[in-house]
């Protein structure tokens, strides 16, 4: 009985659109302490970023549900980024190098949203609002998690995020979509709030509705 009516509300979001993801929320990146413009410059021509977040700010294992920013100001009209990428990557290194591809430390990165991503209107200073709700990435809870955002080409209102200045292990950038080094921000930390827990349902697959069993 109880897999039937799962079944039948997963029908039911699917049918109005609906997406969600279930899971235990984790803060990461420090304390929220200033609000910074990288990645959505919107004055950039373009843009590669890098991010890292230590595995004991998450300490759990399972699936990446959803990831999120802290909203700091900005975004007004609102920010759109085109040709858009987000990639999560498992990484030993304690520390982010000015080399996008040493980052890696020879993981294999995974895409977990490829296209346009608007920032939602209507955000106030420290709200939560979604990057992305991968449905393809499983933490290892033993490495440390990275995050890659590029894009080719952006609009709107330049959208600051808050990050934490000390103690983290930096934040990459440079203003090209490819670039194969940037400059570090050495010890700074990107706040984030990572969930790990039941991936997001599509409401254009029915095969993701199935991890409403798991």
């Amino acid at each position: 009985m109880r897999n039937v009516l799962l079944f039948t509300l997963a029908l039911g979001l699917a049918t109005t659109g609906t997406v969600f993801a279930t899971g235990s929320e984790h803060e990461v990146g420090g304390g929220p302490e200033k609000g910074h413009t990288v990645p959505f410059y919107t004055t950039a021509p373009a843009m590669r970023f890098q991010c890292m977040w230590l595995q004991a700010e998450i300490d759990e294992k399972g699936s990446v549900a959803r990831i999120e920013f802290m909203f700091q100001s900005g975004g007004a009209t609102p920010t759109a980024l085109e040709g858009c990428k987000m990639i999560l990557c498992h990484s030993s290194k304690e520390k982010l190098t000015n080399t996008f591809k040493k980052n890696y430390d020879f993981k294999t990165p995974v895409q977990v949203f490829s296209g346009k991503y608007t920032v939602p209107e209507g955000l106030k200073e420290g709200d939560w609002f979604t990057l992305a709700e991968p449905d393809n990435f499983v933490y290892n809870n033993r490495n440390n998690l990275l995050m890659e955002i590029s894009w080719t080409k952006a609009t709107g209102t330049t959208t600051k995020t808050f990050i934490s200045a000390a103690d983290q292990p930096g934040r990459l950038r440079v203003f090209n979509a490819t670039g194969e080094t940037g400059k570090l921000l050495a010890n700074q930390g990107h706040v984030a709030r990572v969930t790990i827990g039941n991936p997001a349902v599509s409401p254009t697959s029915l095969g993701r509705v199935k991890t409403l069993f798991n």
